[in-house]
């Protein structure tokens, strides 16, 4: 990573953990298959053993009432808990129902386009301007939807915290749910460790899913965690790896650095970000008071994330000129071909006129008052050149 330069994208990948850059500087890699009888397989299916065994303790749960199973990240995990749910409900003769909410990740709101049969409805759920749950109503539209169809299956999707505003929708907020038969909450966690007060307390919810590249572990790996009483049918099969959870050869290299990464998670402060954060976004509201641009803030969110906009600034060229000047951000939604998309997030604000104007800022886990500064003096210069242009 050039030092010259502020990548403050962690939202989208997170640089490597300490322990992990430590670990393959070692070059103690393991490479067997940890399926081969041989020592070095033993050896790979110890460290994986041992991996399963961290994560379980660092989330409060055990195997006797949890399953756990690694995969390649959010993405497949997301399509694999539909593909489950719907077999679920397929052999039983039933009907499932797969609620989301239109701002959720991609990897999410493309289920709709899916068919997984005849058998499969979609139910949107309500969100307000301020992008929060609207929880009674949803919750009342689940009731009817149970009356009228008592053996109805529903897989209630939840965002914990929003990728590209952060904000929070606390686990508690889930509780009322528990009153619905037949409903199982699949909890979008992955930009929830490191990132608020308590990300391993999964005190509601049936099934949790992780990218572990979100917390400097490698990229093509995570994992999902679900009560034992949750049924399961695995989307990929094979050679009955993972207790027939998710077959096929292990990546043993990215499960030891998810548990590198999420063990240098634990010393993480949380409530120290989030005093920065305050400060940073007390920064970025003056800047951009006046008519330059926004800050979206609604409530509580993460400890390293902003999400702002350019009055009159589209986010692909915003990026362009931040790029020169040596800042890496994200837009607050896809760039294709080089043109900026609508966000969902602006659009559900009510803000049209500038939906194609999004900006997110993700930083460290452990950013410190004097990195914070930097970022001030480094956006105050761009945002000069934005107000004279």
């Amino acid at each position: 990573m050039n030092l010259d330069r502020l990548y403050l994208d962690y939202n989208a990948t997170s640089p490597l953990s300490p322990s992990v850059i430590d670990w393959l500087k070692s070059g103690d890699f393991v490479f067997a298959n940890p399926s081969s009888q041989h020592t070095d397989g033993k050896s790979s299916r110890r460290q994986i053993n041992e991996a399963r065994d961290f994560i379980l303790r660092c989330f409060g749960r055990s195997l006797s009432d949890t399953r756990l199973f690694f995969h390649s990240g959010a993405t497949e995990a997301f399509h694999t808990i539909a593909h489950s749910f719907s077999e679920t409900a397929r052999l039983a003769g039933k009907e499932l129902l797969i609620c989301f909410s239109r701002i959720d990740h991609p990897a999410v709101t493309s289920l709709e386009g899916k068919y997984f049969g005849p058998h499969v409805k979609f139910l949107e759920l309500v969100r307000g301007r301020d992008l929060r749950y609207a929880h009674e109503t949803n919750l009342a539209n689940l009731r009817d939807r149970k009356e009228n169809s008592p053996e109805l299956l529903i897989l209630y999707h939840h965002l914990w915290v929003h990728n590209e505003t952060g904000q929070v929708s606390a686990l508690e907020e889930l509780r009322p749910l528990r009153a619905i038969p037949d409903l199982t909450v699949h909890v979008d966690a992955v930009q929830a460790p490191g990132k608020v007060a308590d990300w391993r307390n999964l005190s509601e919810g049936d099934v949790w899913s992780f990218s572990a590249h979100k917390f400097g572990a490698l990229k093509g790996v995570g994992f999902t965690l679900s009560r034992s009483s949750v049924p399961f049918h695995p989307l990929i099969l094979g050679g009955s790896q993972q207790s027939n959870q998710r077959s096929g050869t292990e990546n043993v290299m990215g499960v030891i650095s998810t548990h590198l990464a999420l063990r240098d998670l634990q010393v993480v402060n949380v409530q120290k970000t989030q005093e920065e954060r305050t400060a940073l976004l007390n920064f970025f509201a003056a800047e951009l008071a006046g008519g330059l641009g926004g800050v979206i803030d609604d409530g509580p969110a993460a400890s390293n994330t902003i999400y702002f906009y350019l009055s009159g600034v589209t986010s692909d060229v915003a990026l362009a000129v931040f790029d020169l000047a040596g800042i890496e951000i994200s837009a607050g939604s896809a760039c294709a071909s080089g043109t900026a998309r609508p966000s969902p997030v602006l659009l559900q604000r009510g803000l049209g006129a500038i939906s194609r104007n999004g900006l997110r800022v993700s930083w460290s886990f452990t950013l410190t008052g004097e990195e914070r500064v930097r970022i001030e003096d480094r956006f105050r210069a761009v945002f000069l050149r934005f107000r004279r242009a």
